[in-house]
């Protein structure tokens, strides 16, 4: 409303400054004409004036309609591709949430959650070896997904919030598994790297 406002009011300043120029240029001294010959030059004077100025404004309110579309697409693909890389990030957080309450068999003939060896309720010892290094590897691979799209996310759209409520857990993940490296292989150790790098910006070194 502010803006059509604005626009109306520039309409009625710029008749009135037309039909002010006419008066100081011609009518100066003369008093107001009963024929009707003098009024229709007045109009057509300010016809030819005004129609041009107004036929300018309108150029540019077309132009401006079209610069606030564009902005608005803009804005959609923005929020478009804020929701995609959430979504990304989510996705990669219930994959390692899954695996994590994936049940190992123990050592003494009972099962345990993954997930309690991993934060530290049950010592890595109890756990069967062999599902215990499979589930490790496992979950090396979702880590480094998990890792990697939390830096598109940093670098796209927020490195703040939701990212800090990620990094956390990335970080306390990437810490387990480098105390079991000996486990994953040769290439643990620079992968591992790489995703402490995704965590604090550095994604681009590698």
């Amino acid at each position: 409303m502010i803006k059509i406002a604005l626009v109306f009011a520039a309409g009625i300043a710029l008749i009135a400054g037309l039909s002010l120029a006419f008066y100081l240029t011609v009518g100066v001294g003369l008093p107001l004409s009963n024929a009707g010959d003098d009024w229709a030059a007045f109009g057509s004077y300010l016809g030819g004036v005004a129609g041009a100025l107004f036929s300018f404004l309108s150029v540019l309110l077309i132009v401006y309609t079209l610069h606030q579309q564009g902005q608005q697409i803009d804005s959609a693909q923005d929020d478009a591709q804020r929701l995609k890389l959430l979504e990304y990030v989510s996705k990669a957080d219930d994959e390692i949430e899954r695996w994590l309450r994936r049940r190992l068999m123990s050592t003494q003939g009972r099962e345990i959650e993954f997930g309690d060896i991993v934060w530290g309720i049950v010592k890595p010892g109890y756990a069967e070896p062999q599902e215990f290094s499979a589930a490790l590897t496992r979950l090396h691979k979702l880590t480094c997904a998990y890792c990697a799209a939390l830096a598109l996310y940093e670098d796209n759209v927020d490195p703040f919030f939701i990212f800090g409520l990620h990094r956390q857990k990335a970080d306390e993940l990437l810490d387990f598994l480098e105390n079991h490296t000996s486990q994953l292989g040769q290439m643990a150790g620079p992968s591992l790297a790489i995703c402490r790098a995704h965590l604090r910006g550095e994604a681009h070194a590698y």
